[in-house]
C-alpha cells in the first residue's frame, strides 16, 4: 500500500498514517513537497491514500489545505487524530549550556513559546517552514546550538539525543488528520460525518437560512470556519463540519440547501473518529 504525505518521513505525517492503518505490514510513504502532486498521486492511482495535517485543537487551521479538498477526484475517507507530545532534541554531543536556537514550525510555534519564555528566555525561538527539512541539516551540517522541537520517532531516525522530554503544557492538544482517496461512485451506508464547503450569495441572513435548515434535518453542526474570498472584499465561504445518526436525512438535506447557495462542495463522507491515537507505533 502507498500513502503521500506532504512532508519527508519518519515525521508526524507518517506516524498518522501507521496509527491509521496500524494492521498494514507493508506501507510505502510517498514524500512530497506541494499539494498539487499529492492530488495528482491520488487522483492518478499513484498512491492508494493521502495523509494531510487539518488543524490543531488549540492553534490553527490550514485553510490552503481545506481549499485544495474542492478537488473533484478526491474525498476524504477519514479522519484520524493525533496526540501532540513535544520534545527537545539535539545531536549527541550538544549540551543544554550551548544551545541558543529552537526550531519549530511556524503553524505550531505558539503551543511552545509559553514553555521557553518560563524555563528558557535567553533561548531564540526560530520559526521554519518545513520542519523535516531542518531535521536533516542539523544532521547534515553538524549543528550543535540548536534545539528540535519534535517527535521521539524522528529523533530515533536522525540519531538525535532528546534532551528535554515532553514540554507540553497543554495535555489535551491534538491534531486532526484526513486520510484522503480517490472519488468513487462506490457509495457508502455508514457515514455518519460530513465536511462541506460552502458558497453563499451575499445577501443578508443567508448563513441564517442554511443554518436552520441543518438544525431541522437534525444534523449536529460540529464546526463552522468563514475563510475569505480572494479579490472579493469582506466577502466569505464557509467549511463546516455536521455529524448525523440517519444518512438519508443528512442526504435530504443536501437537497433543501443547494437551491439557496453558489456552490456546495461535499469534500467528504465518512464515519466519525471517537478514537484519539496517540505515538504509539
Amino acid at each position: 500500500m502507498k500513502v503521500a504525505i506532504k512532508s519527508v518521513k519518519w515525521t508526524f505525517h507518517e506516524i498518522a498514517a501507521k496509527q491509521y492503518f496500524p494492521n498494514e505490514q507493508r506501507m510505502d510513504i510517498l514524500e512530497e513537497k506541494d499539494i498539487e502532486t499529492l492530488i495528482e498521486d491520488v487522483a492518478n492511482w499513484k498512491a492508494d491514500y493521502w495523509v494531510i495535517e487539518i488543524e490543531n485543537t488549540i492553534t490553527w487551521t490550514i485553510y490552503d489545505h481545506l481549499n485544495h479538498l474542492k478537488n473533484k477526484d478526491i474525498t476524504i475517507n477519514w479522519e484520524t487524530y493525533l496526540k501532540v507530545e513535544k520534545n527537545l532534541c539535539a545531536l549527541p554531543w550538544a549540551t543544554l549550556e550551548g544551545i541558543k536556537y529552537a526550531c519549530w514550525e511556524h503553524t505550531a510555534i505558539e503551543q511552545t513559546r509559553k514553555f521557553f519564555e518560563k524555563n528558557y528566555p535567553n533561548i531564540t525561538i526560530v520559526e521554519v517552514w518545513d520542519l523535516s527539512m531542518a531535521w536533516r541539516q542539523i544532521k547534515e551540517k553538524n549543528i550543535t546550538n540548536t534545539w528540535l522541537i519534535g517527535w521521539k520517532l524522528a529523533a530515533k531516525q536522525y540519531w538525535l539525543n532528546i534532551l528535554i522530554d515532553r514540554i507540553d503544557e497543554d495535555k489535551k492538544n491534538f491534531t486532526r488528520f484526513f486520510v484522503i482517496q480517490k472519488r468513487t461512485e462506490e457509495e457508502n451506508n455508514k457515514i455518519n460525518k460530513a465536511s462541506l464547503h460552502i458558497l453563499l450569495p451575499n445577501q443578508v441572513g443567508s448563513l441564517m437560512k442554511i443554518l436552520w435548515i441543518i438544525a431541522a434535518y437534525e444534523m449536529n453542526l460540529t464546526k463552522i470556519e468563514s475563510v475569505p474570498i480572494p479579490w472579493e472584499q469582506f466577502h466569505y465561504s464557509f467549511y463546516i463540519d455536521i455529524t448525523f445518526k440517519i444518512p438519508q436525512l443528512y442526504y435530504d438535506m443536501l437537497k433543501a440547501v443547494r437551491p439557496l447557495v453558489k456552490e456546495l462542495n461535499v469534500l467528504g463522507e465518512y464515519q466519525v473518529n471517537d478514537k484519539i491515537l496517540g505515538e504509539n507505533i
